[in-house]
């Protein structure tokens, strides 16, 4: 394991025992805090990490190996977690997640590119917490697979679709219904869809109604 991942593995020994994490890091360390609730300021699916802003203020590094155990290899900001902390040598990190509530999500914006200069006290490149750099727009869309919509926001234009095979919630815009010629959705309603790679990540790109 190279250093500086962020990975931790958690062990419970014994009854009301304290759940200790060995940090990829360093030392092991203990929970500061558990069962804390923030929002994720920004995640980067292809650096493997991102940052959750606290409710009680502050924010924690969140590597994509405590997301794995929830289903999410990638989280939009604005989702509300759910999760256990520890102290690092590098501030707080999430050390194991509870929930991951996507319905609070954030649009992605679809404005022009931005980039940041500078590196970030986590090693990685863009802005100081490494959140720099775009994704590919418009990218070709894939094959249609089955699913149901957790939500959509008529108001705000934008929801989330459940795929069967279990994987992460997916970014549903009402361009894409438009583009489809569906009208609207409701939750849990049955629909056939196909992904691309939009500015921000994984978008659905068309819709079928089952």
């Amino acid at each position: 394991m190279r250093p500086g991942r962020g990975v931790a593995w958690g062990v419970q020994t014994g009854k009301g025992e304290q759940r200790r994490f060995t940090m990829a890091y360093g030392n092991e360390k203990a929970i500061s805090q558990a069962s804390a609730k923030g929002k994720v300021k920004w995640f980067n699916a292809t650096k493997g990490y991102g940052f959750i802003t606290l409710d009680n203020g502050g924010d924690a590094f969140c590597h994509t190996s405590a997301l794995q155990a929830t289903g999410h290899s990638d989280v939009p900001p604005g989702t509300t977690i759910v999760c256990d902390l520890a102290d690092s040598q590098r501030g707080l990190q999430v050390v194991s997640v509870h929930s991951v509530d996507t319905s609070t999500a954030e649009a992605p914006s679809r404005g022009p590119r931005r980039d940041f200069g500078g590196g970030d006290r986590f090693g990685g490149g863009g802005d100081r917490f490494g959140g720099g750099g775009g994704y590919r727009d418009n990218g070709p869309s894939g094959p249609m697979v089955e699913g149901k919509i957790k939500f959509f926001n008529d108001q705000k234009g934008f929801g989330f679709v459940m795929p069967d095979n279990g994987s992460g919630d997916i970014y549903l815009h009402a361009s894409a219904l438009r583009r489809s010629g569906v009208q609207a959705v409701e939750p849990e309603q049955r629909i056939r869809y196909s992904t691309r790679q939009g500015n921000k990540g994984v978008e659905v790109d068309r819709v079928e109604i089952i």
